[in-house]
């Protein structure tokens, strides 16, 4: 079986993919739960027996609640559920415990080729996920901290007076005028600072960057070139993963 449909289930959301003439032809953000949204895509889509699935996530409990669903529709599918089951060289100290989303990513940037390695891939969502891909092409470790949701969740939530802040117009200012932009500077600082320290090399031009995710949009316009924004980077990998299948 070689599935023709990727998805990605995320924290936050999912991304279904339909993989056509060697790409992803189509994608779609969706809600994890919303049945009807899921529905009208499936159906827009044209969906058949013929559309096999390949299906990768970062939480079983949801994976499970989505092939209970295409169960119903009669709908064949894959589901992701080993490091070996990537075709990346892994070095680090337990590969079972790397996220198969940040493995993908690092598979998709290295099939993309848009940069020699090495370089990062940045995913910035409901975490901000930092992935090192060294000269050889292999997958060697990173960093993982809040994204800015959930940086903006947790100042509100736990201290007595911050608001709660929109991370859709990060603040481009220095230094914030008010708390809300004091809020906003503070998260893009954060991400900016990790990001510029893991790609500085000793006597060599920063490392490129891939940037993926749903709020890469917000970090790109302040990182130095080389820099690429790639929406579909996971189900790039997925795709990837999927012609192995055949």
């Amino acid at each position: 079986m070689s599935p023709s449909i990727v998805v990605d289930i995320g924290n936050t959301r999912m991304k279904w993919g339909r993989v056509a003439g060697g790409a992803i032809a189509d994608s779609v953000a969706l809600g994890r739960y919303p049945t009807e949204e899921w529905q009208s895509i499936f159906d827009a889509w044209q969906l058949g027996d013929d559309s096999p699935w390949l299906i990768a996530s970062v939480d079983p409990g949801r994976t499970e609640a989505f092939s209970r669903w295409l169960d119903e529709r009669g709908q064949s599918y894959i589901i992701l559920r080993s490091y070996r089951q990537i075709p990346i060289p892994i070095e680090v100290d337990t590969p079972e415990g790397v996220g198969l989303d940040r493995l993908l990513a690092s598979l998709g940037a290295v099939g993309l080729n848009l940069f020699p390695p090495p370089f990062l891939i940045v995913q910035v969502g409901t975490a901000l996920v930092v992935n090192f891909v060294n000269p050889e092409g292999a997958f060697i470790g990173g960093s993982i901290l809040p994204g800015f949701a959930l940086m903006a969740k947790s100042l509100n939530e736990h201290t007595a007076q911050l608001p709660k802040v929109s991370v859709e117009a990060m603040a481009d200012i220095l230094p914030g005028k008010n708390t809300e932009q004091a809020i906003q500077l503070g998260m893009l600082a954060a991400a900016l600072g990790t990001v510029r320290t893991l790609r500085e090399r000793p006597n060599a031009d920063p490392l490129p960057v891939y940037l993926t995710g749903g709020d890469g949009e917000i970090l790109k316009p302040h990182l130095a070139e080389p820099v690429v924004l790639v929406p579909d980077l996971v189900l790039e990998g997925l795709r990837l993963v999927a012609e192995k299948l055949r």
